[in-house]
């Protein structure tokens, strides 16, 4: 069986967006703004925070059809969030 790659967000520290796992937004990196790497629109990382089992999963904010890493509603046409964050 094959192991998935960990899902990534992208998390601003200081100036620099940097790419790191779910895991690590969720306990390092706790206050900071984090992005979806695909379009750029603003995330939550969700799972339950006191389980060391925990499986974490990221949503929008705000959905929108254009983000190819949200298969339940993507359109087929990957396009930049209308909030995206700089």
């Amino acid at each position: 069986m094959t192991k998935l790659k960990p899902q990534t967000c992208e998390v601003k520290i200081g100036d620099v967006w940097r790419a790191v796992s779910l895991d690590e937004a969720a306990t390092r990196h706790v206050m900071a703004t984090k992005r979806c790497p695909a379009c750029h629109g603003q995330v939550m990382i969700l799972g339950a925070y006191g389980s060391p089992t925990v499986r974490r999963t990221m949503s929008h904010r705000k959905s929108h059809t254009g983000c190819s890493l949200m298969p339940r509603t993507y359109s087929g046409t990957p396009s930049p969030h209308p909030q995206a964050i700089a």
